[in-house]
């Protein structure tokens, strides 16, 4: 019996990117394997709609609902479309729980300028997230963090992190050291050519191009941590209930913050996977990201909040003791724990408003919960 996977990406554009999946799905033989989720916004053009009908016609299994629609299924499966606000890429959470309720063995989550690779079957490496227990390399460091961009070759000397990395980690030495063993692996998280994913900082002061991929793929130990975020990334089904994509765009002491919901989330599902005994793997598939337009100065001021709650937040996180023994179990765990631990952070970024923030953030990992557990 087939593995099937649901592939996720929200686009205020015509997303031509999916040319690509289909020549590479139908060159590999997965067009029966693989159901596409394509969720507009308020500002995707008519374009869209056009061109997923199309694909359709030609034998992609793509699925690209109005907006009328989105809100039918989130009525459905009892998650609040108040929770999942326009124009903002909140909105591939539709797609999360519309490609879990239509029975994928995996969930495929991919930005609109992730560009697949023809000589490499982007279905398959992913699916080693179905693979159950394999021997694979597992990597551990010193420093309990380990920089994934490591394992990508850049055209500059300087070291370049990804987005999300702490910075109290970084230009530390982390003397990785691998070992062979047995892991089930649950999340698989791809990398990116041309242009990395790295934070708006890095952009204004070390922009970097990635020109080549080390060919070594690692897992994760238990002494290395690592941001996780939606660009080409999978998880095996039942993560999805602890991979809820976080809201942004909250006041924080005069920062407005974004650009992190997916960061936020793939911390705290990567959590609840080395709570439960499963493994994060980082290297294949590799993308082209051929980057849309940004105005970095724009994104820095918008990742700032961000990038300061991590500091306080990454710590705590990984000593975090949780309970459970389902994704549902242990994620709504980490909900209350969350605000409890909320509460006796200090510093200049810590108050009320941004203690309210995550109390809000943990209702909706519950409510979120709800959905999950309702679909199956």
């Amino acid at each position: 019996m087939s593995i099937t996977a649901g592939l996720v990406v929200t686009t205020i554009f015509d997303p031509v990117v999916l040319e690509g999946y289909f020549r590479n799905f139908e060159q590999y033989g997965h067009l029966d394997d693989v159901d596409i989720y394509v969720i507009p916004d308020r500002k995707t053009p008519a374009q869209a709609y056009e061109r997923c009908l199309d694909l359709s016609r030609r034998g992609l299994k793509v699925t690209c609902p109005t907006l009328e629609e989105q809100k039918a299924f989130l009525d459905r499966v009892d998650f609040s479309a108040n929770l999942i606000p326009f124009n903002s890429d909140n909105r591939r959470n539709v797609g999360y729980l519309m490609a879990l309720d239509s029975g994928s063995d995996f969930i495929i989550s991919i930005d609109d300028d992730n560009y697949c690779r023809p000589e490499e079957d982007f279905f398959l490496e992913h699916a080693v997230v179905c693979q159950q227990s394999h021997m694979a390399e597992i990597v551990n460091t010193a420093t309990g963090w380990f920089n994934i961009c490591s394992l990508l070759t850049f055209d500059g000397a300087s070291i370049s992190y990804p987005r999300g990395f702490p910075y109290y980690a970084r230009h530390k030495q982390e003397q990785p050291d691998v070992t062979n063993r047995q892991c089930d692996v649950e999340i698989n998280a791809g990398l990116w050519l041309m242009n990395p994913d790295v934070d708006a900082i890095s952009w204004l002061v070390n922009p970097a191009r990635a020109e080549s991929f080390s060919g070594r793929c690692l897992v994760l130990g238990e002494r290395a941590w690592s941001p996780i975020n939606t660009q080409n990334t999978a998880l095996r089904r039942d993560v999805v209930a602890a991979y809820y994509y976080v809201k942004m765009k909250y006041a924080l002491t005069g920062m407005v913050i974004d650009r992190y919901g997916d960061i936020f989330s793939g911390y705290f599902a990567q959590a609840c996977v080395r709570h439960l005994g499963g493994s994060i793997r980082i290297g294949t598939p590799i993308v082209d990201h051929k980057r849309n337009s940004h105005n970095y100065l724009d994104d820095a001021v918008n990742e700032l909040a961000g990038i300061i709650l991590l500091e306080d937040l990454l710590p705590w996180l990984i000593e975090a003791r949780l309970d459970g023994n389902t994704y549902h179990e242990v994620y709504q765990s980490l909900s209350y724990a969350l605000e409890e631990a909320v509460e006796k952070f200090q510093g200049k970024i810590w108050n009320d408003a941004t203690r309210g923030y995550f109390h809000q953030m943990s209702y909706c990992m519950r409510e979120w919960v709800k959905a999950c557990k309702l679909i199956g």
